[in-house]
């Protein structure tokens, strides 16, 4: 089984990640500078330049746009001190509720179930998918509620404990923007087509959702045909109110999906920002037998779609504050979250993981709880580049610098 990951390895990954993105966009202007090193402070990390030549300097800060881009931060910024040239990039801040530190601490996940988050007190929130339980899912909320974070995270939870055999994924986004360039975000979603679980590439645009829809509701027939559920697959949809609006066909063959998917082991999770919608009429709602809520500035429209008084989805905060409504059952939970250098951490593991896997023994690539002793956290903490390996020095032989006081740029998600 794998450890949770630790703060050192975490911190050595997305350092390794983030110079590897800093040298191809350099490389890829022909600029003569590689970074040689850095130091971690708490809101930001500087990586030392390694250039010889001032007209490379004048290159790199005209390459901003495209470096914050790389790295997916709101700022860089280029600094000169000590006799050295760095580039300063800011730290993300660190989630509420980390998926990899949630899903070590649960002792016992069941199979096709997703730990979504912490409710109040620390428990686990668990959600089981199965006809008899949860058959679909609505995810609900205004912008910035944290409905695409929570899909990511859910989808990733599954397939780091499940078996590929038994669950397939596939993602879909109708409003994402299939003609931006290759190097340009077009949905947090994305990533998620690396994972083994995934039937096909997440389905971008509503002409190519169609096209999927249209697959998952023939292979419904086909499996109520045939009385088969497995593999169970699982159906993530962001802006899925886009899709109702295609056109029939598509509307259709989602609304087929919703009143017998489940039964032929087919689930949905479907998330919209679009609440007050009309088309969120008593057929949708009636078809998903869990529902987490957002935030929500209007208490009919929470109540419209919660099926009973929800006036607390109107305090909630955004960022991950949901209401988890089943039934008359109502609980607050935070969301967890899963980064962009965690996801590209554990897709990294997947990919190396050449053990062979036995059928007759559990399976679970989910990270556990690291029982040895945890070292406190230094700040600063200098690294260096060896052979293209970052390597962090220890910080106690490092001389105390002042840290930096700046706001720090989460990732997009």
């Amino acid at each position: 089984m794998d450890t949770e990951p630790t703060s050192e390895t975490r911190l050595r990954h997305q350092l390794d990640v983030q110079t590897q993105q800093i040298n191809r966009v350099l490389n890829h202007h022909r600029i003569p500078a590689t970074i040689a090193g850095g130091e971690v402070q708490s809101r930001v990390v500087n990586f030392d330049l390694q250039t010889q030549i001032a007209a490379g300097r004048e290159q790199v800060r005209r390459l901003k746009n495209d470096l914050k881009t790389a790295l997916g931060v709101g700022d860089v910024g280029l600094s000169q001190g000590d006799g050295r040239w760095r580039l300063r990039v800011a730290r993300p801040d660190e989630a509420a509720v980390p998926l990899l530190k949630l899903l070590a601490t649960v002792p016992v996940i069941p199979p096709v179930t997703a730990a979504i988050g912490l409710a109040e007190g620390g428990a686990p929130v668990l959600v089981r998918f199965s006809p008899g339980r949860v058959g679909h899912v609505l995810i609900a909320g205004e912008p910035g509620a944290g409905k695409t974070s929570l899909l990511r995270a859910m989808a990733a939870g599954l397939a780091l404990t499940n078996r590929q055999s038994t669950l397939q994924l596939q993602v879909l986004d109708p409003c994402a923007d299939t003609y931006k360039p290759a190097n340009a975000t077009t949905t947090p979603l994305l990533p998620l087509g690396y994972l083994p679980h995934i039937m096909t590439d997440p389905a971008l645009g509503i002409e190519n959702c169609t096209g999927v829809i249209h697959f998952l509701a023939e292979e419904m027939n086909y499996r109520r045909r045939d009385k088969a559920t497995t593999p169970r697959i699982i159906v993530f949809i962001d802006h899925f109110l886009t899709l109702l609006d295609a056109g029939r066909s598509a509307r259709d063959d989602l609304l087929r999906l919703m009143q017998y998917g489940a039964a032929a082991g087919i689930h949905l999770v479907l998330a919209t920002d679009r609440p007050d919608s009309p088309l969120l009429d008593a057929t949708v709602k009636a078809t998903m037998s869990l529902r987490l809520i957002g935030r929500l500035s209007d208490p009919a429209v929470a109540r419209r779609l919660a099926g009973l008084p929800l006036e607390q989805a109107a305090q909630l905060y955004g960022e991950g504050d949901f209401l988890r409504v089943m039934g008359e059952e109502i609980t607050y939970f935070q969301a967890a979250y899963i980064g962009d250098y965690d996801l590209h951490l554990k897709l990294m593991e997947i990919a190396n993981a050449n053990r062979p896997r036995l059928l007759a023994r559990p399976f679970s690539l989910r990270p556990q709880v690291n029982k040895g002793k945890k070292k406190p956290d230094k700040e600063p903490q200098s690294f260096t580049m060896r052979d293209g390996v970052v390597d962090l020095d220890s910080p106690d032989d490092d001389p105390p610098l002042e840290i930096v006081d700046e706001d720090s740029a989460n990732l997009p998600f």
